[in-house]
């Protein structure tokens, strides 16, 4: 039988939920740890089709601009996925947003700090470090901090392990609902927060059309394939000696097969009569091309 709620990582999933600003606004001020007078009240959703391609299956979820309490603008970028060389991938991806913000007409006094987001099932760091950890740029000695452009935050699932009896904060109703999304009945009685209960609702199979859910099929089945293909790949160059090249090339042939599956999932929403930016959004697919097809 169905579950009630679906999986909220798939992509689809994730998407939809969201997208929605007040739900977002809500996630980045309980992840972030911002306080009442740092606290994000403005978010802008950057269009699909001014992120820079990165190329070699490069996972942006989200890429957002979000303003503070303060009037102090920064890039928000929100990846969901572990893959091979996963810390040099975080970085090169926070770096690039960083940097290609200046062909915008900005100068370097003009560029904002970003901060990468990663949401991963699996563990990155070691058990000493927590479900959530902070990583920015300090100096040794005063360990004070004084280069503000990027810096990183990462969510590992598999660390939290609280009991729905145990949840006491807004970060806790995040992670439990991220960790625990598919296997629910209801949301936990101790989950008081609107923006958490309307995140459950906005996944619960019922409130998604045939073709969102067909959608949500496809994405869960093209992460496996493609998790699996990668893997296979890449333990094949390893032994065969291939060039790392060639390596980032059978990545890019695998990058090319998800915007393919994208485009037959937004053809399926189209024909359902969803309008154009609901099916940008759940595919990632910028509305330029959404029209094409």
């Amino acid at each position: 039988m169905t579950s009630r709620y679906l999986d909220v990582t798939n992509d689809l999933a994730f998407k939809k939920t969201f997208s929605d600003k007040g739900i977002m606004k809500d996630f980045l001020n309980s992840i972030l740890h911002l306080s009442d007078e740092s606290s994000i009240e403005e978010i802008e959703f950057i269009p699909s089709e001014e992120v820079p391609d990165l190329g070699q299956g490069k996972r942006s979820i989200f890429d957002l601009k979000c303003k503070d309490q303060s009037g102090n603008w920064f890039v928000v970028e929100m990846q969901n996925r572990k893959q091979p060389y996963f810390l040099n991938r975080m970085q090169f991806y926070a770096s690039h947003t960083y940097v290609s913000q200046l062909p915008k007409g900005k100068d370097h006094a003009g560029l904002m700090p970003v901060i990468l987001i990663a949401i991963t099932k699996e563990n990155i760091f070691p058990d000493d470090i927590g479900c959530i950890s902070f990583h920015k740029t300090k100096e040794d000695l005063t360990n004070k901090q004084h280069l503000f452009a990027l810096s990183y935050v990462f969510v590992e699932l598999a660390k939290f392990d609280k009991q729905p009896q145990e949840l006491t904060s807004a970060q806790d109703f995040w992670l439990y609902f991220l960790s625990n999304s598919q296997e629910a009945k209801e949301p936990p009685s101790t989950i008081d927060d609107p923006f958490v209960l309307k995140a459950y609702n906005s996944i619960e199979r019922f409130n998604w059309t045939d073709a969102e859910y067909d959608g949500y099929i496809r994405a869960r089945l093209l992460a496996e394939a493609e998790e699996l293909s990668l893997r296979e790949k890449l333990q094949k160059a390893k032994t065969d000696g291939i060039a790392e090249g060639e390596a980032a090339g059978m990545q890019q042939g695998i990058q090319k097969g998800k915007i393919e599956a994208a485009e037959k999932i937004a053809r399926s929403m189209l024909a359902a009569g969803i309008d154009k930016a609901t099916v940008s959004a759940c595919t990632g697919l910028p509305i330029q091309k959404i029209e094409k097809l």
